[in-house]
């Protein structure tokens, strides 16, 4: 990646030329099938017509009985035998392989079956691999797409523009989203349970002493923000509630006095207008911001 370029336009042109690998792959294999099937029915033809015939030769076939005894004086076979050829006499128990060989009159027959199944396995053979380089392809963007994510991660934290949860401790405050859907509401952490991702927390409303179960995917823990600048958007706590609502920030974070992290960030609430249709900047406590969740329809 050069000095001007950023993540997301060099991971863009590396999959500049993959949907069209993709479709001609897809379209190879969208033909091979058109013509394996087109093999397989034709060879499943001739098999039943080769199996016709040998079947319409056996039954041909005359059965003979043992005579009760040879005119030598020898005893006489204990099965019946077959004439295999009208013009001799003779009587035979037949092998395997000589029925085999009385059946393949036709060797050119079985060749060709023999030749379409290779055919036939030679093109499956070729659809596998070519399923297996649309595959490599894929994997190989995903795998892209991993490691850039890893150095965009590493790159955004250490500019402290990536905010990382840490582990969430008893009291930490946390915004929740009790049903899917619902407004963002203020709680505190009662306990986690790494092993299982749960969250019990209890309402901040002084009114309430409902108690949450909820999943990580529900709950933001609330931590300083120190890289809010004028115009971000994002979503705090109206003052006098526990619920939070879209604002944009109208003053970057500021010190108060003793202090030597910021404790409140100036906003604008959205749709907050006065009776003049002035929307007034609010000072809002720092723990009480977060940015837009996940999912969040923005305004």
């Amino acid at each position: 990646m050069s000095g001007d370029e950023t993540y997301l336009e060099a991971f863009l042109d590396s999959l500049a030329g993959l949907p069209n690998e993709i479709k001609r792959n897809m379209e190879l294999m969208k033909d091979m099938d058109k013509t394996c099937s087109s093999l397989q029915r034709s060879m499943n033809q001739q098999q039943q017509e080769y199996i016709r015939q040998a079947e319409s030769k056996v039954l041909a076939l005359e059965v003979v009985k043992p005579p009760p005894s040879l005119p030598n004086g020898t005893d006489p076979p204990l099965q019946p035998g077959v004439r295999v050829n009208e013009q001799l006499p003779e009587v035979i128990i037949p092998t395997t392989e000589e029925m085999m060989e009385f059946i393949a009159d036709h060797p050119g027959a079985l060749a060709a079956i023999r030749e379409l199944q290779g055919t036939t396995l030679q093109m499956a053979d070729e659809k596998v691999a070519i399923a297996n380089q649309t595959f490599a392809l894929i994997d190989s963007v995903v795998r892209r797409l991993d490691a850039d994510l890893e150095c965009m991660e590493k790159t955004l934290q250490s500019t402290g523009d990536f905010q990382v949860a840490g582990a969430a401790r008893p009291d930490d405050l946390a915004a929740v989203q009790v049903a899917a859907g619902s407004d963002w509401i203020l709680a505190k952490v009662i306990s986690h349970d790494p092993n299982t991702g749960l969250y019990k927390l209890s309402d901040e409303d002084v009114e309430s002493n409902k108690i949450f179960n909820l999943p990580e995917s529900q709950v933001v823990v609330l931590g300083t923000i120190e890289k809010l600048s004028k115009g971000d958007v994002v979503f705090a706590v109206y003052p006098d509630t526990t619920a939070f609502y879209q604002a944009s920030v109208a003053q970057a974070p500021r010190k108060t006095a003793g202090t030597t992290t910021a404790s409140f960030v100036t906003v604008n609430f959205v749709d907050d207008h006065d009776e003049h249709g002035i929307i007034p900047n609010r000072p809002v406590p720092i723990q009480h911001v977060m940015m837009p969740p996940y999912g969040a329809t923005l305004q």
